[in-house]
């Protein structure tokens, strides 16, 4: 196992209607059962790696050509840039006029609310994973600025590309870059660089930054246990998935690397361009 893994995730916000009391009023319909889970609604399914389509090599029409610069690239080929006929395409139409500047509106209570509401129920987070069983979890919090801080003793690099999930009937989403520390590896090959391990009891969880005692920042805490928690055998699986998968990717890339070639980029000039007053214009000194 490679000593560190960089992650990138990123989810769009599934945001409720919110009303001015700034919370999701209960759906009758709505199963008791269904409404006091926290689930991941999609099916979690990761589809097999499929290699990439062969890139179709353009073919340019013959066309006349009026300047052209090769010069080497470092792949040890060239790369060519010519200067073709004037294009016969149709002028662009002018930029259309800016829409007037406008004052800010005030915010109304129910803007307010609403925009409460979002930042409660996005949870944009940064983490450092140890074994996969001790997480340094940060963030800020949107509405004060607030950078909180905390140790867990769960996983929290199982919620990696699972973008929305349900608590207590109301939709959340996931913002998670994390990073992974194998500390056998660790300590193997950097022994003398090995960061504190901080020390936590499986399942809990410790605010080292911030106020400790934030009903705001605990909840948050509290919604990524449950979620873990409960899902934690589907959660576990689809992280073995994605796994496999970019481990397939990553071994189909490494047997089929890019081949160097020459390469041509034709441009042709355009309305405006001083080329189709001049198309052969001298060379200003100095130039190449």
């Amino acid at each position: 196992m490679k000593p560190v893994t960089f992650v990138l995730l990123a989810a769009v916000a599934s945001i409720c209607p919110v009303w001015s009391q700034g919370e999701k009023p209960a759906n009758p319909s709505e199963p008791a059962a269904t409404s006091a889970r926290t689930f991941v609604p999609d099916s979690l399914q990761v589809p097999s790696f499929t290699p990439p389509a062969p890139v179709e090599r353009k073919r340019l029409p013959d066309i006349r050509i009026d300047a052209a610069t090769t010069v080497p690239s470092l792949s040890g080929k060239t790369l060519t840039i010519q200067r073709g006929a004037a294009s016969t395409l149709p002028d662009l139409p002018p930029p259309p006029q800016p829409e007037p500047v406008s004052p800010p509106r005030e915010l109304t209570p129910e803007d307010r609310a609403r925009i409460a509401y979002q930042h409660r129920h996005s949870l944009d987070l940064g983490a450092t994973v140890y074994d996969h069983k001790v997480s340094e979890v940060h963030w800020t919090d949107q509405e004060t600025g607030t950078t909180y801080q905390a140790v867990c003793g769960f996983d929290i690099g199982l919620l990696a590309g699972i973008g929305d999930f349900v608590h207590n009937g109301e939709d959340y989403s996931v913002f998670l870059m994390h990073s992974n520390f194998d500390t056998t590896e660790i300590r193997r090959t950097f022994r003398e660089y090995l960061p504190r391990i901080p020390e936590i009891a499986a399942g809990q969880f410790l605010i080292t930054q911030g106020n400790p005692k934030d009903p705001n920042a605990i909840a948050r805490l509290q919604i990524i246990r449950d979620l873990i928690t409960s899902e934690n055998e589907r959660l576990v699986a689809y992280q073995s998935a994605r796994k496999q998968q970019q481990n397939e990717a990553a071994a189909w890339a490494e047997a089929h690397p890019p081949v160097p070639r020459n390469e041509t980029f034709v441009l042709r000039p355009h309305r405006g361009s001083r080329y189709l007053a001049n198309p052969q214009p001298e060379k200003k000194e100095g130039a190449r």
